[in-house]
């Protein structure tokens, strides 16, 4: 070690942080979930705003436009805080995730292409259950 190769200056930073290979895919599942879930909170925005995407917004029931309102707004946030990899995120996501699939039972009103949406979210749900073990399993070796 020369005079000028002090540990204290290496650099610091994105590039100086090694991440193990299963909690790089974490990353980037996280990424991949959080975009579906904006993409699906922007779906319900659409409802909102009146594009045909099935039943007008206006003709919905009451307790049907609560809900979509209520998805709309809490898809978009899970999605970002997915995106952004928040302790929190994953958490948040798995909430709304079991009350989607529980309004989906309870309001059948609201089906149709939130069916398949949902469908999609309870597969990505079961690949985070798969990945997370993977980064536990990986963090204890």
């Amino acid at each position: 070690m020369s005079l000028y190769e002090d540990p204290l200056d290496e650099a610091i930073g994105r590039d100086s942080v090694k991440v193990k290979p299963w909690r790089q895919r974490m990353i980037h599942f996280q990424r991949i979930a959080g975009g579906f879930m904006m993409f699906k909170g922007l779906i319900g925005w659409a409802i909102i705003c009146g594009l045909p995407l099935g039943t007008p917004f206006v003709a919905m029931r009451m307790h049907a436009q609560a809900w979509t309102i209520f998805f709309a707004v809490i898809d978009v946030v899970a999605g970002v805080a997915l995106w952004l990899g928040s302790a929190w995120g994953a958490t948040l996501w798995l909430i709304v995730v079991a009350t989607q699939i529980s309004a989906g039972i309870v309001f059948a009103e609201l089906a149709g292409l939130l069916v398949l949406l949902t469908s999609v979210e309870v597969l990505f749900v079961a690949a985070f259950v798969l990945v997370r073990f993977k980064v536990y399993e990986e963090d204890n070796q």
